[in-house]
């Protein structure tokens, strides 16, 4: 005759020991997952902000100097190594309105951790997390510009060809950053 088994006190107790070790394991492979989703979403938040960023930058300055009235304004109205002031006659009344969109600027203040977009007299912050930026001007045969302390004088600064923009980024607990480097020509006609 054969006995019946029931379960034992000892292997009830080792079965549920089993048990919290594999619930122990899954929980923390969804804490790693976790922690990895969120790095993986911020990495690709800078990565957008700093594309964002660049498109921003190449559009205010390809529609720089727009002249339709052939007025003969600067398409460059500041030019340093942390600020470019850029003008476009977008109305085509003749003149530039320097408190609306004809005139943008950008501001890389890597102290602040800032890269600002100025529309007029508005400022709107680009990217955060700016560890270095700055811009650098090619002459129009491609060549450097050398930027003395005070930006270029209104001479060089008509000699600007393209412009440069050379930014990192790295955002509060992520690891590595995210590098860009863009030229952009400044239109030549209307």
């Amino acid at each position: 005759m054969t006995q019946a088994r029931g379960t034992t006190l000892v292997e009830l107790l080792v079965g549920a020991a089993l048990s919290l070790v594999v619930l122990s394991a899954l929980t923390a492979a969804l804490g790693v997952g976790a922690r990895l989703l969120i790095a993986c979403g911020a990495r690709g938040e800078v990565e957008d902000t700093a594309q964002l960023a660049l498109e921003a930058l190449t559009f205010d300055v390809r529609r720089a100097g727009w002249d339709p009235a052939a007025s003969g304004f600067e398409a460059v109205r500041e030019a340093d190594a942390e600020r470019l002031v850029l003008a476009a006659d977008l109305d085509g009344d003749g003149a530039v309105d320097a408190a609306s969109e004809e005139t943008t600027g950008y501001v890389c203040l890597p102290s602040a951790r800032r890269l600002s977009r100025l529309v007029g007299r508005q400022s709107l912050p680009l990217a955060d997390g700016v560890t270095a930026c700055g811009f650098r001007y090619l002459d129009r045969d491609g060549a450097p510009m050398a930027i003395p302390a005070g930006g270029l004088d209104a001479a060089a600064r008509a000699r600007i060809g393209a412009v440069a923009l050379d930014l990192v980024l790295l955002p509060n607990g992520l690891a590595g950053r995210s590098e860009r480097s863009i030229l952009i020509a400044l239109r030549t006609a209307p």
